[in-house]
């Protein structure tokens, strides 16, 4: 699922390089699954405006996570940060969101997301590029790397525009690889957290078919972003990941 902290929610793909452009045509009757938002280059006529104010970070933050087992004390740090660089993905040029994740001080993950906002508002999410590193900081793979357009894979929403309560959409689309769905459960929700109370959040309930059993909650403040998430096993609340500094760059 796509997460902040990949580590304790892992990503699910590792796409190859091929140029190949095999992504579905969306106006061919080519059969796709409900709910999954239809693409068009011609939607993104200003993709670096990011205006949906469930994210964050701006160009001059880094957002501060600690995270890990509910009962045990944070295992983990990310650090999230939007870059002052660009990727053309998929015919349109998205923001590059970097995501580090560091276990005991030493850097495990180093993710760059790609992102853009369509004309209506809509955040999207049209990969990542990924690098894993072993507990000594060795590196180990790309898993989890995926890049619409390459093999078949279809970008989603990061968030919709205007959230509805019930609204569900894909956020990320490869037939039985990577089917990463979300449901807005709440709107105008009161959250609390280390840093402070937040009013008006947004709630998603973020699952998968390919992991029955499995979901995430994540409660993003408006003008901040992701301020937590919380992922359940059977029902069970099993990890936490919450926003615990702000840093002003």
């Amino acid at each position: 699922m796509r997460t902040v902290c990949t580590t304790l929610m892992a990503a699910l793909l590792l796409f190859g390089c091929s140029n190949d452009d095999d992504t579905p045509d969306m106006d061919s009757g080519d059969e796709l699954p409900e709910n999954l938002p239809a693409f068009s280059e011609d939607q993104f006529s200003d993709p670096l405006s990011i205006t949906n104010i469930f994210y964050g970070p701006s160009e001059d933050d880094i957002y501060v996570y600690e995270g890990g087992e509910i009962g045990e004390e944070p295992e983990e740090e990310i650090r999230l940060e939007r870059l002052n660089t660009t990727r053309v993905v998929n015919g349109v040029t998205c923001i590059i969101q970097n995501d580090k994740v560091y276990l005991d001080d030493i850097l495990i993950e180093d993710t760059d997301d790609w992102l853009a906002q369509d004309d209506s508002g809509n955040l999207w999410y049209f990969g990542e590029e990924v690098d894993n590193y072993d507990e000594d900081g060795n590196f180990l793979d790309n898993d989890g790397a995926w890049e619409a357009g390459v093999d078949g894979a279809l970008p989603g929403y990061w968030l919709p525009a205007n959230p509805e309560v019930g609204q569900r959409y894909y956020q990320e689309y490869y037939e039985g690889e990577a089917e990463d769905e979300a449901e807005v459960i709440a709107l105008n929700e009161e959250v609390t957290i280390g840093l402070g109370s937040y009013s008006n959040c947004l709630v998603t309930k973020d699952y998968t078919a390919l992991e029955p059993g499995e979901y995430e909650l994540k409660y993003y403040a408006p003008g901040v972003g992701l301020i937590m998430e919380e992922k359940f096993e059977d029902g069970e609340l099993t990890e936490r990941v919450e926003l615990v500094e702000i840093i002003e760059q």
